[in-house]
């Protein structure tokens, strides 16, 4: 298992670094739920079945992935609202001009399933860097294929954190109930709501998801760029209509609005840093007090995983799993028990 898989010096140092502090931190936690971001972004093409597979046998907790819609309303397993050039090839395996990427949306699943996405775009220098490898052919898969690959862990408990995106600034999908409902079938159809957690960004998702099945766990996903309102009187579009700033301007303050259909806090992991400059105002322990479980993304530096341990985080999403369990193992915090 390669470890150090960063290119540069600085990250090689961050790692050293951080064995050296882990050896020494204070560390009150147990149980960790360790959460492969896309599956391992930084490793296998994110969001593939092959992806997924490999970041399970790296020993997971949890797979984080992403969901939009196709124009046959079939939920598959995708970042972007369109194709993304950098990360497909089209169907004869060339590159895709970025000038005519395609929304998703108005291609149906057998259109979808053209695509090479287990591929980066030669002609493109950007994250992942390597080692991240190619297993070209790699298609997008849908919900069900998803689930499909959990099945054939029947001893593992993969959870799964899966998340709706949808844009409520920008019509770039279906309607906003079609979608929901469309995810929340996928999930029933394999009696799965006690092993996964749906997440969005948009807030009102999350609201919707209760109202159809109040037992499914929900994470209210956050960044400093959805948090601000737009004015003293319009809040951020992404809050369900909580104002950040009338409500106090904390982190804690609007997830209390926001109470009843969310249970996971899942922020960027800047906004729960007490020394960092866009701190919301409550420490991860404040937080759990208050009855929310705290998993903040996405963490790529060993030696920030090891301050959001100090910090008695509840999990970590990373695009580097393997790191994250080493850490783990020298520690001796086990995997959240599923």
């Amino acid at each position: 298992m390669t470890l150090i898989h960063r290119s540069n010096s600085t990250k090689f140092y961050f790692f050293i670094c951080s064995i050296l502090l882990c050896i020494s931190c204070n560390k009150d936690i147990t149980y960790l739920d360790a959460q492969g971001h896309r599956g391992a972004r930084g490793l296998f093409p994110e969001n593939t079945i092959e992806g997924f597979r490999r970041t399970i046998d790296l020993g997971i907790s949890t797979l984080e992935l992403d969901i939009v819609i196709t124009k046959d309303h079939i939920p598959i397993v995708y970042h972007d609202f369109y194709i993304n050039p950098h990360l497909c090839l089209d169907t004869n395996g060339d590159s895709i001009d970025s000038k005519n990427s395609s929304l998703i949306y108005d291609n149906t699943l057998k259109e979808i399933k053209k695509y090479d996405c287990g591929s980066l775009n030669p002609n493109i220098n950007r994250f992942p860097e390597p080692p991240r490898i190619n297993i070209p052919g790699e298609k997008i898969p849908t919900l069900y294929e998803v689930f499909d690959l959990i099945t054939e862990y029947p001893n593992r408990n993969i959870w799964l954190n899966i998340e709706i995106k949808f844009n409520p600034e920008k019509k770039l999908t279906a309607p906003i109930n079609i979608f929901v409902n469309e995810v929340i079938k996928v999930v029933n159809t394999y009696n799965s709501t006690n092993n996964v957690n749906i997440q969005s960004f948009d807030w009102k998702i999350l609201e919707i998801v209760k109202s159809i099945d109040s037992t499914i766990l929900t994470a209210g996903l956050l960044d400093y760029s959805t948090v601000k309102s737009l004015n003293d009187s319009i809040p951020s579009p992404w809050l369900n209509g909580i104002h950040f700033e009338n409500t106090g301007g904390t982190s804690l303050s609007i997830l209390n609005e926001a109470k009843r259909y969310i249970d996971i806090f899942s922020p960027n992991w800047k906004l729960i840093m007490p020394n960092n400059a866009i701190y919301l105002g409550n420490s991860v322990t404040e937080l759990q007090n208050n009855g929310y479980t705290v998993i903040p993304w996405t963490i790529n530096r060993t030696d920030i995983m090891l301050q959001l341990i100090e910090e008695k985080v509840d999990g970590i999403i990373t695009d580097y799993p393997d790191s994250l369990l080493f850490l783990m193992n020298k520690m001796n915090i086990h995997l959240k028990k599923n």
